[in-house]
């Protein structure tokens, strides 16, 4: 992550980007066209026309790979008029091609006319630098996405992949699928990223653009592999590719142009996110950031090898499951980590880049503790309720959240910002009818409080009350279920092979790193780094591709260190 240098300091980031988000308008626009088309509503000529028209609307779109996805999904339904020919690679004047060093892609672009790419030739071999760049990247690219994260590999032995340049306008680039026996899809990009948004590259906007986009529309090569766009993961594939813009490339940081729009988490957290689109990326990101960087691989394993068709939101609660993590709190802290972003940012909790994203948008924000009981509040399917409260500096009492509904979609977290700079994050506990988080905050400590609210349901709205409290008497915080200590406890099975489980309890919020070391004290896996809330978790962790024998395992926090042995048998 680098500081953007063309500002002055963060604050000033968060506010600028927070107005400038591109692509936000009519956010939802292709998947309401692609469901009402679903639902029989319209036809699949008027649907693509639709589709079309949006990427036709003046807006700088950072891929237009769904409508190529459209017709390969639906082509048997669309008129022929309707149905263009994948000329990409047609034959030119002034075309040439460049295969890239590790010799899996083949890159053909133009020298002249409006296609042409730049002609910077710095080590005079012929090829234009941009083209040379452009071959790094997709090497980079497949041997992080395919060699070390493992995803599927969508260049089939004895094949190439084609990568081609025009001068798309309005349009990073995308991926279309082809006939044929080989990889079934090529990719499509920008030729020169001349007039496009500014990026953090250390190389420049332009190379940055270039190389997130062929990280990007590789990812959209990897699902159409994994399971041809079936299902509903086609309508998930922009969040999906753009993460791994931000897994590939960090330091470029292009996605931010996108966030704190009418359509995110950050610009309305009461839009749902089923199905997300790339504005959603630090949905997906939550998921690499906190769990690991092997998370969304073993997602898209699931619906690679489901039968039938496994849905993304499926797939990701049982990916948490599998690593005996929750699903309900996962997603609680998910949208608790957007809260902490912006002027709102806490070293301790959130994002790894949460001082360079927009300041969330609240539904509420209360400067008082009214202390009373809400009236009836709907919230939408698969979305937040955000109250940011920034109470008064002469407030009394201790901080209490009250929540009031009888949807069991519901569930409520807050996450307190105190004045000396820590950070605390509570699930809420039932308490009689309520659901409530009481602890021993006193208000006269805290800078700012998020209360977060959570609907889970993925296709209805939902009802709930709540109430901001400083003076309910619980005894939510002599829940004696809580671990009163800090542990590390033996992992479970001991031996093992290749899998196991290594439990933590967690006394009170706090940043927690647990790894594997050898008898030798060399480092061989990191487990967790982060923040965990007061509970008692387990983490999973799995040393397949390590020799039998015994291994130390530590966790480390800002106070202590603990070790224990446990034992891999082969």
């Amino acid at each position: 992550m680098v500081l953007r240098a063309k500002f002055l300091c963060g604050l000033m980031v968060t506010v600028l980007l927070a107005g400038s988000a591109y692509g936000q308008t009519n956010r939802h626009q292709i998947p309401d066209i692609i469901q009402e088309f679903k639902k029989g509503n319209s036809t699949a000529d008027d649907a693509l026309q639709q589709i079309r028209d949006h990427f036709s609307n003046g807006e700088i779109h950072k891929c237009s790979a769904i409508e190529h996805i459209f017709v390969h999904k639906y082509k048997d339904e669309i008129s022929s008029s309707l149905l263009e020919p994948n000329d990409r690679f047609r034959e030119k004047s002034a075309q040439a091609t460049y295969t890239s060093p590790s010799g899996k892609f083949v890159l053909t672009y133009q020298t002249a006319g409006d296609d042409a790419v730049p002609a910077t030739d710095s080590n005079t071999n012929n090829v234009p630098d941009y083209i040379e760049e452009a071959g790094i990247a997709a090497d980079s690219t497949y041997n992080y996405l395919v060699q070390t994260l493992g995803f599927g590999d969508p260049i089939p032995d004895g094949n190439t992949y084609d990568i081609a340049f025009e001068d798309l306008q309005s349009v990073y680039g995308f991926a279309e699928t082809i006939g044929g026996d080989g990889p079934g899809t090529q990719i499509v990009i920008e030729n020169d990223f001349v007039g496009f948004p500014e990026n953090d590259d250390p190389d420049g906007d332009q190379l940055g653009a270039l190389r997130v986009t062929i990280a990007h529309e590789f990812k959209h090569a990897i699902q159409f592999a994994q399971n041809n766009f079936n299902g509903d993961s086609d309508l998930w594939a922009e969040m999906d590719a753009t993460l791994m813009e931000e897994v590939v490339y960090d330091l470029t940081n292009d996605y931010y142009n996108y966030l704190g729009g009418a359509g995110d988490v950050f610009g309305s957290p009461g839009t749902t996110v089923a199905p997300g689109s790339y504005e959603d990326i630090t949905w997906a990101l939550y998921f690499h950031e906190k769990i690991g960087a092997d998370f969304w691989p073993g997602a898209w394993s699931r619906i690679e090898n489901s039968i039938p068709d496994l849905p993304l939101l499926d797939a990701v609660e049982q990916e948490l499951s599998s690593r005996q993590l929750d699903y309900t709190e996962s997603l609680l802290e998910l949208y608790s980590w957007h809260f902490a972003s912006g002027a709102y940012n806490n070293v301790n909790f959130g994002f790894g880049e949460s001082l360079f994203y927009p300041t969330p948008n609240a539904q509420r924000t209360d400067t008082q503790i009214g202390d009373v009981m809400s009236s009836d509040i709907s919230l939408g399917r698969l979305a937040s309720y955000f109250v940011n409260v920034k109470p008064p500096s002469n407030q009394t009492g201790d901080v209490a959240i009250i929540l009031d509904t009888d949807s069991p979609d519901i569930a409520l977290a807050v996450v307190a910002i105190f004045d000396n700079g820590s950070v605390s994050f509570e699930y809420a506990v039932p308490e009689g009818e309520f659901m409530v988080v009481k602890k021993e905050w006193a208000w006269s400590d805290i800078d700012r409080v998020g209360v977060i609210v959570l609907n889970e349901n993925r296709t209805a709205s939902q009802t709930f009350k709540i109430r901001i409290s400083s003076t309910i008497q619980t005894s939510v915080f002599d829940d004696d279920t809580r671990p009163d200590v800090t542990e590390l406890k033996q992992n479970y099975p001991n031996p093992f092979n290749p899998s196991t489980t290594i439990p933590v309890s967690i006394s009170e919020f706090q940043k927690v790193k647990v790894d594997v070391y050898d008898m030798t004290g060399r480092l061989v896996r990191s487990v967790f780094n982060g923040t965990l809330p007061t509970g008692n978790h387990a983490l999973s962790v799995n040393l397949e591709d390590l020799a039998s024998g015994v291994y130390m395992y530590r966790l480390q926090t800002n106070d202590m260190v603990q070790i224990k042995r446990m034992t891999l048998v082969k």
